[in-house]
């Protein structure tokens, strides 16, 4: 028999045993046939001659193999010696277990059979040679005759019989042979929370059942193992797959008629018609089980299943999808969001299709595999397309190379599936898509509607469109969550339309085509959408003459940095029209650098204005109206003196102005704004008077900030609907669970604040939604703040706690499940509750100066975590027990300076696979963390004044930014082939032995972008001779002859060399360089490219020091010029302080080489 000792495996489900005379053309035939149609795989012998003295092996073997065996007892067979050697072996396998038997008496009596009387008698074989065999089939026969079965004598009709004996077949073989799921991961689960839809018991009722979720996830897969599951229960099934492609390929007509002939087991070619009276006249009566897989069009269901009336009672219709509207429209109500898999589930599943085995070779391999499955993000398909790509891949660094590309840019195969939902969005809903991709992933749903409703787009009705077909989903707290592989989709969508469509950009976020763009002379780009991240850039862009564009398109523009130090790098003319067009709906842009708005400037249809740390001093002119302005937020402005007349922004909701510390009014005109609910003025220094402020707001506002500037504040709040705020000065507090003194405190609500902050009952206090208490400075031994509990500030989503010295965080912080950012910076606490891992949403935490800190939890939620000058710290984050768990961390941006005494960092640093920040100096380990180079999303890596630090060497490709001054004792660095520097800043490192070599690691080794320049700093004194022009001073300039290479660039060398007794440090985003119109390079070193420093002491260390203190400044520049150029020349201008008398620092010489499009590869050459 085919089985194992422990569970047998069946061949088929039914053997038909027969006489062939008696039964082939009639019962058997329509047994046969009922059987097949329900999806029972029966063997009947059809070329069945009974001849011989015993049965073939091939029936032998087929009988063995059978779960069932179906015995047509009729009149002439026991005439058949070889239909009772099968019914022998047939009882045979029955009384040990390994087959179940039913008998029909076709046309017999069954005592005949069990008495072997009648045509059952066995008189002819007495004394024969067959006379030993005699005993045992009348033993069968016997044993058949007292089992349960079918007497064709007692039935109605046969057509009944029939029906009856399979359908008793199909409810046993469900039952004994549930479909096996253990190699689909998660599928049991699927099964079991679809159970209740389907509702199988329900037997009087029609149910269609729509399986909804985006491409790839897995929806095909689960209604197959939904139809293998159940559809054996129903008289007649059908999968039909991939219905829409049928009907793109053919026709609505043709659709009906191949589900009516797989349905039915007839012929497509049956001539049949096929119209809704058929389909039903057909099915009305019979219980089905359908699936109707990827439909994306009404007139697909209502082809096939258009009424549940077509169908019999008992029936199940599934609809897979990704349009949950379609199923809406189709009256669905029953339906199945499928979700992407957990990490677990989708690391197991990548592991079986990458790894022979289903498990990682080693350790570091196991690593990789975390890293390869946190980039699918759960979605099936791109697990499976992941984990067939590395399939037999061995070597590390072709498993580095593909993870770094797939940060970048998705599998194709897993592209093309997504894609395929947005290919079948309408015109509008497609710019919808990419606006949401390019600037509201992540952002309130309101926010994001109010900006894109403008009258063309309709931006409600678009994302709901979107959210239906999958392509975004909306959060239960109502923010719009996009998946990350079909953001990055999106972007490729964008990129390759450009191509497709020359100049016809509709949204762009890639720094380097905004660079590009920007940097033409003239466009006609119809942007409407721009959003850059200056972090991403390289170049500053200077626009002095800005040009005249031809379109007045842009309708949302973003300029944003994450991170504070980054500084502006796009700077423009006041006179610019085109990225302060008036058609402007959205102006976001961190630290604006005109200091007035253009006077052309009329933006009318701007709803949001965000303009943090601006450099402006007043704003646009008095009569611009600006009635659709529901939000200004000016925060950090820190020069801005006036705000504007406010009287027409009728609709305006928010404005903030906290940080405006030349802020000297609010204009009254808000009085009369009856829609303004949130007014923050904190920290506006020249907003002296507190009665001055008030007085000028009507009651009704729901959230409003104050500043107090005295030097003692007795707190007494008596305005009826203040719920924010924002006091400064000597405070002390007295509430409950909180007492202390303090220099800060704000309190922003969006419910009715308490008239007095003292003892205020707990209930009060439950609607805060952020709470600042700070002293502005911290003292070991200052006085311990007591926070007992946070349990009435339940709907916090920023607490900041700063230089209280706590010394205990209480243990029902996990009950502020809203909350997403904290600063406890400056405390005494030496470890934090474990209950923090029931945050959820909690992204960013900053505990610098922690000097007690030793341990943090296992919070594997967020996203950025500043640990400077956590002296004690021993361990980043309590330590998974399983490997796999590393990738649940989110961790992006990590600090971790001036922490001496963790001890993991170089076993932990690894796991934390999305990291792309890391900043350890002054730290005092001596080689870099070896995990560094398993961090393959690492972008800039800070090891400044790592004193001990003695070489780097293991870095990642995709590193971009490599800064490690001051490290004193730094001797070699080592670059990888292919490695992606743009910035390596080496200052102060004068232990280094590898000048030249170093210089050709930088130069020759690294990846060139055009128009993405590669900057190095290190000592030396002179030019190296791999400069093939040399010169003393700041300019040079040489004459090219006619050439037929062509130039794409140049590498450049600048000496600065600075006085005693003054030390350099250099600031790595303080230069610029852009082309000019003569084929001039101008390299500028702005007024903080260095500081110049006196050393503290004297002696023969500091001598030495200044006398070798002067370094080498490396530019790699390319540039692809459109024509041939007769002249190339340098300039370079070194702009000092002006708090030094006489120059400290000077250019003391520089160097170049071009670079040819001939010899890229080989020494750099010039003519």
């Amino acid at each position: 028999m085919a089985s194992s000792s422990s569970s047998p495996i069946w061949k088929y489900d039914v053997f038909l045993s027969f006489r062939g005379e008696d039964t082939r053309k009639n019962i058997v035939s329509h047994l046969h046939k009922e059987l097949v149609n329900r999806g029972i795989v029966t063997f009947k012998d059809d070329q069945r001659l009974e001849i011989g003295d015993s049965i073939s092996a091939e029936i032998s073997g087929a009988i063995q193999e059978s779960r069932f065996a179906l015995v047509i007892l009729s009149h002439n067979y026991a005439t058949s010696s070889w239909c009772l050697d099968e019914l022998v072996m047939i009882m045979d396998l029955h009384f040990n277990k390994e087959m179940e038997v039913i008998p029909v008496f076709y046309g017999v009596d069954p005592s005949h059979v069990r008495h072997q009387t009648g045509s059952f008698t066995f008189d002819k074989y007495q004394g024969s040679k067959m006379a030993n065999k005699v005993i045992h089939w009348r033993q069968a026969l016997t044993q058949i005759a007292s089992l349960a079965g079918k007497d064709s004598a007692t039935c109605e009709n046969e057509a009944l019989m029939i029906e009856e004996i399979v359908e008793g077949i199909s409810n046993k073989l469900f039952v004994m042979q549930p479909v096996d799921f253990s190699d689909l991961v998660g599928m049991d689960d699927h099964m079991e929370r679809l159970n209740p839809l389907l509702s199988l018991d329900s037997e009087d009722e029609v149910r269609m059942i729509g399986i909804w979720g985006m491409g790839g996830i897995g929806k095909t897969t689960i209604a197959r193992c939904l139809f293998d599951l159940f559809s054996k229960q129903f008289t007649a099934r059908c999968f039909l797959e991939n219905v829409s492609k049928i009907c793109r390929e053919h026709s609505v007509s043709y659709l009906r008629k191949k589900f009516v002939s797989t349905t039915l087991c007839l012929s497509e070619n049956s001539g049949v018609e096929l119209g809704p009276r058929e389909i039903k006249a057909r099915f009305g009566n019979r219980k089905v089980f359908v699936v109707l897989d990827n439909v994306d069009d009404m007139k697909q269901v209502r082809a096939l299943a258009n009424e549940s009336s077509w169908f019999g009672p008992g029936s199940r219709i599934i609809i897979t999808t990704r349009d949950k509207g379609l199923l809406n429209s189709c009256g669905v109500r029953s339906v199945y969001e499928v979700k992407c898999l957990d990490t677990d589930a989708a690391l197991k599943i990548f592991n079986q299709l990458a790894f022979k085995g289903g498990f990682p070779p080693d350790e570091i391999y196991e690593k990789l595999s975390i890293r390869a499955a946190w980039l699918a993000q759960g979605l099936p398909a791109a697990i499976e397309a992941y984990g067939l790509y590395f399939r037999g891949m061995t070597s590390l660094k072709d498993w580095d190379d593909a993870l770094c590309r797939f940060m970048r840019t998705p599998n194709r195969n897993v592209m093309e599936i997504l894609k395929i939902s947005y290919n079948g969005l309408e015109e509008a809903d497609k710019i919808v898509f990419l606006h949401i991709a390019c600037l509201f992933n992540g952002e309130p749903l309101q926010r994001a509607t109010t900006l894109l409703d403008d009258g063309e787009l309709q931006g409600c009705l678009g994302v709901k469109i979107l959210a239906e077909r999958s392509l975004i989903e909306i959060t239960a707290d109502g923010y719009i969550k996009m998946h990350s592989l079909v953001d990055q989709t999106a972007k490729v969508i964008v990129n390759q339309e450009s191509v497709q469509r020359a100049g016809r950009r509709r949204v762009m976020w890639d720094p380097y085509a905004i660079y590009k763009v920007l940097e033409r002379d003239t466009t006609n780009e119809p942007t409407e959408c721009m959003a850059l991240h200056m972090c991403d850039m390289v170049l500053e862009l200077h626009l002095p003459k800005y040009p005249k564009y031809h379109h007045d398109t842009l309708k949302f523009l973003k300029v944003y940095k994450h991170l504070d130090h980054i500084k502006n790098k796009l700077h423009f003319s006041s006179n610019d029209t085109y990225l302060l067009s008036s058609r402007l709906r959205l102006l976001h842009w961190d630290a604006f650098p005109l200091t007035t708005f253009p006077g052309r400037f009329c933006p009318l249809d701007l709803v949001e204005v965000s303009l943090h740390r601006s450099n402006l001093t007043s704003f646009w002119k008095e009569t611009v109206g600006i009635p659709n302005l529901r939000r200004l937020d000016l925060s950090g402005s820190e020069n801005l003196e006036k705000l504007p007349d406010l009287s027409m922004a009728v609709n305006l909701e928010e404005l903030k102005t906290q940080g405006c510390k030349r802020l000297k009014r609010i204009p009254e005109s808000i009085s009369n704004l009856t829609r303004l609910t949130k007014l923050d003025v904190s920290y506006c220094d020249e907003l002296r008077s507190y009665d001055t402020t008030i007085r000028e707001l009507t009651g009704g506002r729901r959230q409003i900030a104050l500043y107090f500037s005295g030097k003692e504040v007795e707190v007494e709040v008596e305005v009826e609907y203040i719920e924010n705020i924002s006091i400064g000065g000597n405070i002390n507090i007295q509430m409950l669970w909180l007492d202390g003194n303090v220099d800060h405190l704000c309190f922003s609500s969006e419910q009715e604040a308490p008239d007095e902050l003292t003892k205020g009952p707990r209930s009060e206090f439950h609607g805060f939604r952020s709470v600042d208490i700070i002293r502005f400075n911290y003292k070991s031994d200052g006085a311990s703040f007591i926070c007992d509990s946070l349990s009435m500030f339940r709907c916090l989503t920023e607490l900041n706690l700063i230089n209280l010295n706590i010394q205990v965080i209480p243990d029902d912080v996990c009950g502020l499940q809203f909350l997403e950012k904290l600063d406890w910076s400056g405390n005494d606490f030496e470890d934090l509750p474990e209950t923090m891992k029931q945050l959820p949403r909690l992204k960013y935490a900053s505990l610098c100066n922690c000097s007690r800190l030793k341990a943090l939890p296992e919070l594997v939620q967020l996203e950025t975590v500043k640990l400077s000058g956590c002296m004690k710290l021993q361990s980043l984050f309590e330590i998974p027990h399983a490997e796999q768990d590393w990738g649940r961390f989110q961790l992006l941006e990590l600090w971790v300076e001036d922490c001496k005494n963790i001890q993991s960092i170089s076993d932990q640093l690894g796991n934390f696979i999305k990291l792309s920040y890391v900043d350890l100096s002054s730290n005092d380990f001596e080689t870099l963390p070896s995990s560094i180079r398993d961090v393959s999303s690492l972008r800039t890596l800070c090891l400044n004044k790592c004193k001990k630090l003695k070489s780097i060497e293991g870095i990642p490709l995709c590193l971009k930014y490599l800064y490690a001054h001051g490290c004193e004792s730094l001797e070699t660095v080592s670059l990888p082939l292919n490695h992606s520097i743009r910035h390596l800043d080496l200052s102060q490192c004068f232990c280094l032995k590898q000048d030249e070599h170093l210089l050709t690691q930088f130069l020759k080794d690294g990846q060139d972008e055009e128009d993405s320049p590669r900057f190095a700093c290190f000592p030396g004194t002179e030019v190296p001779s791999y400069f093939d022009k040399i010169w003393t001073g700041k300019s040079y300039t040489i004459s090219l002859p006619w050439t037929s290479s062509k130039l794409l660039g140049f590498d450049g060398c600048i000496v600065v060399a600075c006085e005693r007794p003054f030390h350099i440090q250099f600031s790595p985003l303080s230069y610029d360089y852009y082309w000019g119109y003569e084929r001039y390079f101008y390299l500028y070193l702005q007024q903080d490219f260095f500081q110049c420093h006196k050393y503290s002491s004297t002696g023969e260390k500091e001598e030495e020091e200044a006398q070798t203190s002067d370094h080498l400044v490396i530019i790699r520049g390319i540039k692809n010029f459109s024509d041939s150029i007769n002249k190339f020349g340098i300039v370079s201008d070194l702009r000092l302080s002006k708090e030094f008398e006489s120059p400290s620092a000077e250019i003391k010489s520089c160097g170049f080489s071009l670079i040819w499009e001939d010899d890229l590869t080989d020494k750099i050459k010039t003519p």
